[in-house]
């Protein structure tokens, strides 16, 4: 397994412009409509050149970011663990209708 390093969480609106070609290929495969708002952690495999964009949803785990990571061959170790972590816990709620 490859070590990856988290180099942001931010929203799409935000992505750097160098950047920005990982994360609307991944929206494609996907299948994801991106909003400017849609927090996304983008991670760098360490020694290579390959960023994983994962998109962050009120839904995801850590646990299905470190699948996400493992389907890629890479991981993240704990405490980048506890940094989705909180991100993900900082997510507002989905309106109640």
């Amino acid at each position: 397994m490859y070590k990856a390093n988290l180099i942001a969480v931010t929203p799409a609106g935000s992505v750097p412009d160098d950047l920005r070609p990982f994360v609307d290929f991944k929206a494609s495969l996907k299948g994801v409509q991106l909003k400017r708002t849609q927090l996304i952690a983008i991670f760098l495999v360490e020694t290579t050149e390959c960023y994983i964009p994962i998109f962050l949803d009120r839904g995801t785990t850590v646990q299905a970011v470190k699948e996400e990571l493992a389907a890629q061959e890479a991981e993240m170790d704990s405490a980048t663990e506890k940094v989705i972590e909180n991100a993900l816990a900082d997510l507002p709620s989905e309106k109640k209708k």
